[in-house]
Protein backbone atom coordinates (compact mmCIF):
# COMPACT_ATOMS: atom_id res chain seq x y z
CA UNK A 1 0.00 0.00 0.00
CA UNK A 2 1.33 3.46 -0.81
CA UNK A 3 0.28 7.06 -0.92
CA UNK A 4 1.81 10.10 -2.50
CA UNK A 5 3.49 13.12 -0.95
CA UNK A 6 3.95 15.66 -3.71
CA UNK A 7 4.72 13.51 -6.73
CA UNK A 8 6.49 10.81 -4.69
CA UNK A 9 4.67 7.55 -3.90
CA UNK A 10 5.73 6.75 -0.34
CA UNK A 11 5.45 3.27 1.24
CA UNK A 12 2.94 3.22 4.09
CA UNK A 13 5.54 2.68 6.83
CA UNK A 14 7.60 5.60 5.58
CA UNK A 15 4.48 7.76 5.45
CA UNK A 16 3.69 6.90 9.07
CA UNK A 17 7.26 7.80 10.02
CA UNK A 18 6.89 11.20 8.45
CA UNK A 19 3.39 12.07 9.65
CA UNK A 20 3.35 10.44 13.07
CA UNK A 21 -0.13 8.98 12.50
CA UNK A 22 -1.17 7.17 15.68
CA UNK A 23 1.95 8.27 17.59
CA UNK A 24 2.31 9.90 20.99
CA UNK A 25 1.28 13.51 21.48
CA UNK A 26 4.15 15.91 20.96
CA UNK A 27 3.70 19.49 19.82
CA UNK A 28 5.89 22.05 18.10
CA UNK A 29 7.01 25.06 20.10
CA UNK A 30 7.52 28.68 18.99
CA UNK A 31 11.04 27.97 17.71
CA UNK A 32 9.49 25.73 15.03
CA UNK A 33 7.00 28.35 13.83
CA UNK A 34 7.54 31.53 11.78
CA UNK A 35 8.22 34.50 14.07
CA UNK A 36 7.62 38.16 13.43
CA UNK A 37 10.83 40.03 12.68
CA UNK A 38 12.82 36.90 11.83
CA UNK A 39 14.13 36.93 8.24
CA UNK A 40 13.28 33.78 6.32
CA UNK A 41 15.80 31.89 4.25
CA UNK A 42 15.12 30.50 0.81
CA UNK A 43 14.55 26.88 -0.23
CA UNK A 44 15.41 25.83 -3.78
CA UNK A 45 14.54 22.47 -5.37
CA UNK A 46 17.24 20.74 -7.37
CA UNK A 47 17.94 17.46 -9.15
CA UNK A 48 21.19 15.48 -9.34
CA UNK A 49 21.34 12.88 -12.12
CA UNK A 50 25.07 12.71 -12.89
CA UNK A 51 26.16 10.36 -10.13
CA UNK A 52 29.24 8.22 -10.68
CA UNK A 53 28.82 6.45 -7.35
CA UNK A 54 25.18 5.53 -7.99
CA UNK A 55 25.13 5.52 -11.81
CA UNK A 56 21.80 5.82 -13.57
CA UNK A 57 20.06 7.35 -10.58
CA UNK A 58 18.21 10.60 -9.93
CA UNK A 59 18.21 12.40 -6.59
CA UNK A 60 15.86 15.25 -5.87
CA UNK A 61 17.02 17.57 -3.12
CA UNK A 62 16.44 21.02 -1.63
CA UNK A 63 18.95 23.65 -0.60
CA UNK A 64 18.09 26.04 2.24
CA UNK A 65 20.06 29.28 2.35
CA UNK A 66 19.64 31.52 5.42
CA UNK A 67 18.99 35.23 4.99
CA UNK A 68 22.24 35.97 6.83
CA UNK A 69 24.42 34.06 4.36
CA UNK A 70 27.14 35.91 2.45
CA UNK A 71 29.90 34.58 0.24
CA UNK A 72 32.48 36.28 2.44
CA UNK A 73 32.49 33.56 5.13
CA UNK A 74 32.21 29.78 4.75
CA UNK A 75 28.83 28.61 5.98
CA UNK A 76 28.26 25.58 8.16
CA UNK A 77 26.31 22.82 6.43
CA UNK A 78 23.78 20.23 7.58
CA UNK A 79 22.65 17.36 5.37
CA UNK A 80 19.29 15.64 5.90
CA UNK A 81 18.31 12.21 4.62
CA UNK A 82 14.67 11.68 3.59
CA UNK A 83 15.03 15.42 3.11
CA UNK A 84 11.49 16.12 1.92
CA UNK A 85 10.10 15.23 5.34
CA UNK A 86 12.52 17.50 7.21
CA UNK A 87 12.05 20.44 4.84
CA UNK A 88 8.23 20.30 4.71
CA UNK A 89 6.98 23.69 6.04
CA UNK A 90 3.87 21.96 7.38
CA UNK A 91 5.62 18.79 8.56
CA UNK A 92 6.71 17.48 11.94
CA UNK A 93 10.20 19.04 11.95
CA UNK A 94 10.10 22.17 9.73
CA UNK A 95 13.87 22.43 9.77
CA UNK A 96 14.14 25.58 7.58
CA UNK A 97 11.89 27.51 9.98
CA UNK A 98 13.87 26.25 12.99
CA UNK A 99 17.07 27.31 11.22
CA UNK A 100 15.59 30.78 10.59
CA UNK A 101 14.77 31.28 14.26
CA UNK A 102 17.94 29.87 15.81
CA UNK A 103 20.29 31.59 13.37
CA UNK A 104 18.49 34.88 14.04
CA UNK A 105 18.97 34.38 17.81
CA UNK A 106 22.63 33.44 17.40
CA UNK A 107 21.99 29.96 18.83
CA UNK A 108 23.39 28.12 15.82
CA UNK A 109 25.77 29.26 13.09
CA UNK A 110 24.81 30.49 9.64
CA UNK A 111 24.08 27.09 8.13
CA UNK A 112 23.12 25.91 4.67
CA UNK A 113 20.76 22.94 4.76
CA UNK A 114 20.80 20.20 2.13
CA UNK A 115 17.65 18.06 2.19
CA UNK A 116 18.24 15.08 -0.05
CA UNK A 117 15.79 12.33 -0.96
CA UNK A 118 16.86 8.74 -1.62
CA UNK A 119 17.89 7.95 -5.16
CA UNK A 120 15.58 6.71 -7.89
CA UNK A 121 16.30 4.30 -10.73
CA UNK A 122 12.90 2.95 -11.78
CA UNK A 123 10.46 4.23 -9.16
CA UNK A 124 10.84 7.10 -6.67
CA UNK A 125 13.03 6.32 -3.64
CA UNK A 126 13.80 2.74 -4.79
CA UNK A 127 17.46 3.17 -3.76
CA UNK A 128 16.57 3.91 -0.14
CA UNK A 129 16.92 0.27 0.91
CA UNK A 130 20.33 0.16 -0.76
CA UNK A 131 21.82 3.51 0.21
CA UNK A 132 20.74 3.90 3.82
CA UNK A 133 21.17 0.52 5.62
CA UNK A 134 24.70 -0.07 4.36
CA UNK A 135 27.50 0.48 6.88
CA UNK A 136 30.13 0.91 4.14
CA UNK A 137 31.49 4.33 3.12
CA UNK A 138 29.66 4.47 -0.23
CA UNK A 139 26.98 6.95 0.80
CA UNK A 140 29.55 9.13 2.57
CA UNK A 141 31.53 9.27 -0.67
CA UNK A 142 28.37 10.19 -2.57
CA UNK A 143 27.84 13.21 -0.33
CA UNK A 144 31.48 14.26 -0.18
CA UNK A 145 32.43 13.69 -3.80
CA UNK A 146 29.19 14.70 -5.52
CA UNK A 147 26.50 16.53 -3.55
CA UNK A 148 28.64 18.87 -1.45
CA UNK A 149 30.84 19.89 -4.40
CA UNK A 150 27.72 20.50 -6.51
CA UNK A 151 26.15 22.77 -3.87
CA UNK A 152 29.58 24.28 -3.25
CA UNK A 153 29.63 25.55 -6.84
CA UNK A 154 27.08 28.17 -5.79
CA UNK A 155 27.72 28.64 -2.07
CA UNK A 156 30.77 28.97 0.14
CA UNK A 157 30.58 25.87 2.34
CA UNK A 158 32.99 25.04 5.13
CA UNK A 159 35.23 22.03 4.56
CA UNK A 160 35.92 21.58 8.27
CA UNK A 161 34.30 18.64 10.05
CA UNK A 162 33.34 20.84 13.02
CA UNK A 163 31.05 22.82 10.70
CA UNK A 164 29.32 19.84 9.12
CA UNK A 165 26.33 17.99 10.57
CA UNK A 166 24.13 15.21 9.24
CA UNK A 167 20.65 14.00 10.22
CA UNK A 168 18.06 11.40 9.36
CA UNK A 169 15.30 9.12 10.62
CA UNK A 170 15.04 5.33 10.74
CA UNK A 171 17.38 3.94 8.05
CA UNK A 172 18.27 7.56 7.33
CA UNK A 173 19.39 7.93 10.95
CA UNK A 174 21.57 4.87 10.52
CA UNK A 175 22.98 6.30 7.28
CA UNK A 176 23.76 9.57 9.04
CA UNK A 177 25.64 7.82 11.81
CA UNK A 178 27.51 5.71 9.25
CA UNK A 179 28.66 8.80 7.34
CA UNK A 180 30.17 10.32 10.50
CA UNK A 181 31.58 6.99 11.69
CA UNK A 182 33.26 6.32 8.36
CA UNK A 183 34.37 9.91 7.79
CA UNK A 184 34.79 11.75 11.11
CA UNK A 185 37.31 13.94 9.31
CA UNK A 186 34.41 15.31 7.23
CA UNK A 187 31.31 15.18 9.49
CA UNK A 188 31.53 15.71 13.24
CA UNK A 189 27.86 16.01 14.23
CA UNK A 190 25.02 13.47 13.93
CA UNK A 191 21.29 13.61 14.64
CA UNK A 192 19.60 10.21 14.57
CA UNK A 193 15.82 9.98 14.92
CA UNK A 194 14.43 6.46 15.57
CA UNK A 195 17.63 5.08 13.99
CA UNK A 196 17.79 1.54 12.58
CA UNK A 197 20.62 0.03 14.64
CA UNK A 198 19.25 -3.38 13.83
CA UNK A 199 19.85 -6.14 11.27
CA UNK A 200 22.76 -8.58 11.34
CA UNK A 201 25.74 -7.37 9.31
CA UNK A 202 24.18 -3.91 9.43
CA UNK A 203 23.46 -1.35 12.11
CA UNK A 204 23.49 -3.96 14.89
CA UNK A 205 27.30 -3.97 14.66
CA UNK A 206 27.66 -0.43 15.92
CA UNK A 207 27.32 -0.95 19.69
CA UNK A 208 30.22 -3.38 19.58
CA UNK A 209 32.33 -1.22 17.27
CA UNK A 210 31.70 1.80 19.49
CA UNK A 211 32.70 -0.08 22.65
CA UNK A 212 36.00 -1.05 21.01
CA UNK A 213 36.92 2.67 20.80
CA UNK A 214 36.92 3.17 24.57
CA UNK A 215 39.99 5.19 25.38
CA UNK A 216 40.13 6.56 21.82
CA UNK A 217 36.62 7.65 20.79
CA UNK A 218 36.06 9.03 17.33
CA UNK A 219 35.76 12.85 17.23
CA UNK A 220 32.01 12.91 16.63
CA UNK A 221 29.03 14.33 18.54
CA UNK A 222 25.89 12.19 18.47
CA UNK A 223 22.27 12.99 19.29
CA UNK A 224 20.00 9.93 19.51
CA UNK A 225 16.22 10.00 19.84
CA UNK A 226 13.85 7.06 20.06
CA UNK A 227 10.53 6.01 21.58
CA UNK A 228 9.38 3.29 23.95
CA UNK A 229 6.84 2.18 21.34
CA UNK A 230 9.16 1.96 18.35
CA UNK A 231 8.78 -0.95 15.93
CA UNK A 232 9.66 -4.57 16.63
CA UNK A 233 10.32 -6.52 13.42
CA UNK A 234 12.16 -9.63 12.31
CA UNK A 235 15.24 -7.46 11.77
CA UNK A 236 15.22 -6.37 15.41
CA UNK A 237 13.64 -4.21 18.08
CA UNK A 238 14.34 -0.52 17.38
CA UNK A 239 13.88 0.61 20.99
CA UNK A 240 16.28 -2.00 22.33
CA UNK A 241 18.76 -1.24 19.57
CA UNK A 242 18.83 2.46 20.47
CA UNK A 243 19.25 1.57 24.15
CA UNK A 244 22.25 -0.51 23.11
CA UNK A 245 23.66 2.49 21.27
CA UNK A 246 23.11 4.67 24.35
CA UNK A 247 24.95 2.16 26.54
CA UNK A 248 27.82 1.80 24.08
CA UNK A 249 28.30 5.54 23.60
CA UNK A 250 28.36 6.02 27.36
CA UNK A 251 30.80 3.12 27.81
CA UNK A 252 33.21 4.65 25.30
CA UNK A 253 32.72 8.18 26.71
CA UNK A 254 31.42 9.86 23.56
CA UNK A 255 30.08 13.39 23.37
CA UNK A 256 26.47 12.31 23.00
CA UNK A 257 22.93 12.80 24.19
CA UNK A 258 20.08 10.29 24.22
CA UNK A 259 16.39 11.16 24.43
CA UNK A 260 13.93 8.31 24.97
CA UNK A 261 10.30 9.33 24.61
CA UNK A 262 6.97 7.54 24.59
CA UNK A 263 6.38 7.63 20.85
CA UNK A 264 6.77 5.18 18.02
CA UNK A 265 8.52 5.09 14.67
CA UNK A 266 7.91 8.66 13.59
CA UNK A 267 9.20 12.21 13.76
CA UNK A 268 6.75 13.64 16.30
CA UNK A 269 9.11 13.55 19.27
CA UNK A 270 12.21 14.33 17.21
CA UNK A 271 10.48 17.32 15.65
CA UNK A 272 9.21 18.67 18.95
CA UNK A 273 12.71 18.72 20.46
CA UNK A 274 14.54 19.65 17.25
CA UNK A 275 15.31 23.28 18.26
CA UNK A 276 16.95 22.13 21.50
CA UNK A 277 18.70 19.37 19.56
CA UNK A 278 20.34 21.99 17.35
CA UNK A 279 21.27 24.17 20.33
CA UNK A 280 23.04 21.19 21.90
CA UNK A 281 24.65 20.17 18.61
CA UNK A 282 26.14 23.60 17.83
CA UNK A 283 26.67 24.81 21.40
CA UNK A 284 30.41 25.45 21.14
CA UNK A 285 30.71 26.47 17.49
CA UNK A 286 32.57 29.76 17.01
CA UNK A 287 30.22 32.74 17.01
CA UNK A 288 27.30 30.88 18.61
CA UNK A 289 25.87 32.53 21.71
CA UNK A 290 27.64 31.15 24.80
CA UNK A 291 30.43 29.39 22.89
CA UNK A 292 33.71 29.78 24.76
CA UNK A 293 32.08 30.74 28.05
CA UNK A 294 33.69 29.14 31.13
CA UNK A 295 31.71 26.34 32.78
CA UNK A 296 29.08 27.42 35.28
CA UNK A 297 30.21 25.62 38.42
CA UNK A 298 27.00 26.57 40.20
CA UNK A 299 25.27 24.13 37.86
CA UNK A 300 26.69 21.28 39.97
CA UNK A 301 27.45 22.72 43.42
CA UNK A 302 25.34 21.37 46.26
CA UNK A 303 24.50 18.02 47.79
CA UNK A 304 23.70 15.05 45.57
CA UNK A 305 22.11 11.76 46.51
CA UNK A 306 23.88 9.11 44.44
CA UNK A 307 22.92 5.52 43.62
CA UNK A 308 25.46 3.14 42.07
CA UNK A 309 24.40 -0.27 40.78
CA UNK A 310 27.12 -2.73 41.73
CA UNK A 311 26.73 -6.44 40.99
CA UNK A 312 23.01 -6.46 41.72
CA UNK A 313 23.31 -4.17 44.74
CA UNK A 314 22.05 -0.57 44.96
CA UNK A 315 24.85 1.31 46.71
CA UNK A 316 23.96 4.75 48.08
CA UNK A 317 26.26 7.67 48.79
CA UNK A 318 26.17 11.43 49.23
CA UNK A 319 28.31 13.69 47.05
CA UNK A 320 28.85 17.28 48.18
CA UNK A 321 30.29 19.75 45.67
CA UNK A 322 31.50 23.23 46.46
CA UNK A 323 33.50 25.93 44.71
CA UNK A 324 36.87 27.15 45.98
CA UNK A 325 38.81 29.77 44.07
CA UNK A 326 37.14 29.00 40.77
CA UNK A 327 37.61 25.23 41.10
CA UNK A 328 35.41 22.43 42.41
CA UNK A 329 36.03 20.56 45.63
CA UNK A 330 34.14 17.44 46.66
CA UNK A 331 33.48 15.07 49.51
CA UNK A 332 31.88 11.65 49.10
CA UNK A 333 30.26 9.67 51.90
CA UNK A 334 29.41 6.04 51.14
CA UNK A 335 26.68 4.38 53.20
CA UNK A 336 28.92 1.36 53.88
CA UNK A 337 32.52 2.53 53.67
CA UNK A 338 32.13 6.07 54.96
CA UNK A 339 34.22 9.02 53.77
CA UNK A 340 36.10 8.59 50.47
CA UNK A 341 39.04 10.71 49.29
CA UNK A 342 37.91 12.57 46.14
CA UNK A 343 40.38 13.97 43.61
CA UNK A 344 40.48 15.43 40.08
CA UNK A 345 37.00 16.97 40.25
CA UNK A 346 35.99 18.59 36.94
CA UNK A 347 32.87 19.98 35.30
CA UNK A 348 33.30 20.66 31.59
CA UNK A 349 30.79 20.74 28.75
CA UNK A 350 28.04 19.20 30.84
CA UNK A 351 30.19 16.34 32.15
CA UNK A 352 30.96 16.00 35.86
CA UNK A 353 33.93 13.74 36.54
CA UNK A 354 35.94 12.84 39.59
CA UNK A 355 38.20 10.12 40.98
CA UNK A 356 38.39 8.58 44.40
CA UNK A 357 40.45 5.96 46.17
CA UNK A 358 38.63 2.70 46.84
CA UNK A 359 38.44 1.57 50.44
CA UNK A 360 36.58 -0.99 52.50
CA UNK A 361 34.26 -3.20 50.45
CA UNK A 362 34.94 -1.30 47.22
CA UNK A 363 38.42 -2.75 46.75
CA UNK A 364 36.66 -6.05 45.97
CA UNK A 365 34.32 -4.70 43.27
CA UNK A 366 36.58 -5.86 40.42
CA UNK A 367 38.15 -9.16 39.45
CA UNK A 368 41.36 -7.75 40.89
CA UNK A 369 41.96 -5.44 43.83
CA UNK A 370 40.54 -2.03 42.97
CA UNK A 371 42.74 0.99 43.68
CA UNK A 372 40.86 3.90 42.09
CA UNK A 373 37.36 4.53 40.79
CA UNK A 374 36.48 7.19 38.21
CA UNK A 375 33.05 8.76 37.72
CA UNK A 376 31.82 10.16 34.36
CA UNK A 377 28.40 11.79 34.68
CA UNK A 378 26.12 13.65 32.26
CA UNK A 379 24.46 16.50 34.15
CA UNK A 380 20.99 17.77 33.28
CA UNK A 381 19.61 20.28 35.72
CA UNK A 382 19.26 18.61 39.11
CA UNK A 383 19.97 15.09 37.89
CA UNK A 384 22.89 13.20 36.44
CA UNK A 385 23.51 9.77 34.97
CA UNK A 386 26.65 8.03 33.91
CA UNK A 387 29.14 5.43 34.98
CA UNK A 388 31.75 4.49 37.54
CA UNK A 389 34.78 2.70 36.13
CA UNK A 390 37.50 0.69 37.86
CA UNK A 391 41.25 0.78 37.35
CA UNK A 392 41.58 -3.01 37.03
CA UNK A 393 40.96 -5.10 33.89
CA UNK A 394 38.75 -5.91 32.18
CA UNK A 395 37.43 -2.40 31.43
CA UNK A 396 33.94 -2.12 32.84
CA UNK A 397 31.36 0.27 34.25
CA UNK A 398 28.80 0.42 36.99
CA UNK A 399 25.74 2.57 36.33
CA UNK A 400 25.40 5.75 38.42
CA UNK A 401 22.45 8.09 38.89
CA UNK A 402 22.18 11.16 41.08
CA UNK A 403 19.72 13.83 42.14
CA UNK A 404 20.61 17.17 43.74
CA UNK A 405 18.87 18.10 46.93
CA UNK A 406 16.85 21.28 46.58
CA UNK A 407 15.41 23.55 49.24
CA UNK A 408 11.75 23.08 50.09
CA UNK A 409 9.53 25.68 48.40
Amino acid sequence: MSRGIGRFPIPLLLLLMATGVGGAEYTLGPDSLPQEGVPAGTVEKRTWDASRIYPGTTHEYRVYVPAQYTDAEPAAVMVFQDGEFYADPEGLVRAPTVFDNLIHMGEMPVTIGIFINPGMKEIPWDLRSIQYPSVADTYARFLLEEILPEVGRDYNLTDEAAGRAIAGMSDGGLASFTVAWQRPDAFSKVVSHVGSYTRLQGGSQYPYLIRATRGNPKPIRVFLQDGENDINLAEGNWTLANLQMDSALLFARYDYRFEMGTGGHDLKHGGAIFPDTLRWLWRDYPGVKGAGDPPDLEAVTGTWDVVTRVLGEFRRSVLTLGERGGALAATLHDEVDGEMEVTAVRFEDGILSYDYVASGSQVNWGKGSVGKLSAWLQVRGDTFRGALSLDVPPAGDYAVEGRRRTADP
